[in-house]
């Protein structure tokens, strides 16, 4: 066996393994991701995630040959049907299976995701929307050690497992939620967003600045800490997206539909002939509002948050199935100056 596993991003030998993947009618799964237009694909290092509503609903680990290992958790399995289980003497029975126990082409993919939305607290399936209008997201639930402990900016399900990390497992972790790319002057910015449902308590403050506030300046450190090693990560991250949104695009094309194409600046940073830069401060995202609250609370909270930071970009996006400019790039004055851009709609 030739090792395939890789420091940064995932192998071309994984990627190529999918490839051959989406065409094997066969072994449906992965072509089945991909003809979905509500999943996000994240990479990680040496492993994908698919992504509905904020949950993983699978892992696709580099088996260590290049090979692939879809895993996912056993919540996700359960069939969405009218039946019954009898409690008999201590134990369940029902008639009809409970789970899944073997891949159904379509059919259990649409469980794994109605699993999903079932299991999705309002925060996140308010972003997904938000992500998949974007043809700029690059990374979703990105996790960093926290700044100040020495250790990679990069997570493998290894580190992730406690069992297996041993007192690596209390170091702690800041999760920001979206990452994007963006223009600016010469290069292209990698932007990090944390994004909060406007009922989210952090927001809000009776005396001293609001939860949110010091998470952000958290993240500040933080991205700081690994912008050398985050650089090199979405590069590498750019260069599987490309791969696998012309898995999609091929996929697509075959069976005549068409799919939105790889966006531009995605293209460009896997090429490595733009410069790229880290943006050193994160975004706040505000969503969930009306338009009563939008002019009585939403005000009085913005004014709130501008006066503690007032170089926070902040955008403010009421429904968030209609919006589709959360990501959109922060006025120059939000970059250098301090004025905090009025992005609510």
């Amino acid at each position: 066996m030739i090792p395939t596993q890789v420091q940064l991003g995932v192998s071309d030998a994984f990627l190529d393994h999918l490839e051959r993947l989406a065409f094997d009618e066969t072994d449906p799964w992965w072509r089945d991701v991909l003809l979905r237009d509500d999943l996000f694909i994240a990479v990680r290092r040496n492993s994908l995630n698919v992504y509905h509503r904020g949950a993983s609903i699978f892992r696709i680990d580099d088996k260590g040959d290049g090979t692939v290992s879809p895993k996912t958790h056993v919540k996700y399995l359960v069939r969405q049907q009218q039946a019954l289980a009898e409690l008999v003497e201590g134990r369940f029975r029902s008639s009809k299976e409970i789970v899944w126990s073997r891949y159904d082409p379509r059919r259990t993919l649409a469980d794994m995701t109605r699993s999903a939305t079932d299991l999705a607290g309002v925060e996140k399936a308010g972003l997904h929307p938000l992500i998949l209008s974007s043809p700029h997201v690059i990374d979703v639930e990105v996790s960093l050690d926290r700044a100040g402990d020495d250790v990679p900016a990069e997570t493998t399900p290894q580190t992730q497992d406690p069992a297996r990390r041993g007192k690596a497992a209390l170091r702690l972790q800041d999760r920001l939620d979206v990452t994007t790319l963006e223009r600016q002057g010469d290069a292209i910015a990698i932007v990090f967003h944390e994004a909060k449902h406007f009922t989210n308590p952090a927001l809000r403050a009776r005396r001293g600045d609001p939860d949110v506030l010091n998470q952000l300046r958290r993240y500040r450190r933080t991205i700081a800490q690994h912008s050398a090693t985050l650089l090199g990560r979405y590069q590498a991250t750019c260069q599987a997206l490309v791969r696998v949104g012309a898995m999609r695009e091929r996929l697509r094309a075959d069976r005549g539909e068409v799919v939105r194409a790889i966006g531009s600046l995605i293209g460009d940073v896997s090429n490595g002939g733009t410069k790229l830069m880290i943006d050193p401060t994160p975004r706040l995202l505000i969503f969930g509002f009306d338009a009563d609250q939008k002019n009585g609370v939403l005000s009085t909270m913005l004014s709130s948050l501008r006066a503690a930071e007032p170089m926070l970009p902040i955008y403010a996006v009421g429904d968030p199935t209609s919006a589709t400019g959360a990501f959109r790039p922060a006025p120059q004055g939000a970059r250098g100056t301090n004025v905090t851009p009025d992005l609510s709609s």
